[in-house]
């Protein structure tokens, strides 16, 4: 049962930070390529990744904390960019 609240927890901060990506993304008008070419994920990641966010299964490439890393980096770079801060 703990297991799977904590899947539950992941899958859920997974969604949500993804969510935080696209968001950002669309504020500064980044295209699917863009953002594909941002996270440095190839076709076949960003499909599966594209999936996930469409209630999808968790892809396994890259691996969850890589890629929760990777979307941070870049969202809080295109916040600060959307600041005026530094450029995305």
């Amino acid at each position: 049962m703990l297991q799977d609240l904590a899947w539950t927890a992941v899958d859920t901060l997974a969604r949500a930070q993804l969510a935080v990506f696209h968001a950002s993304c669309n504020r500064v008008g980044l295209r699917d390529e863009e953002r594909r070419s941002a996270l440095a994920l190839d076709s076949r990641n960003w499909a599966a990744w594209q999936d996930f966010m469409d209630e999808g299964p968790l892809p396994a490439e890259p691996p969850l904390p890589e890629m929760l890393l990777r979307l941070g980096a870049i969202s809080f770079r295109l916040v600060a960019a959307e600041a005026g801060g530094a450029p995305a």
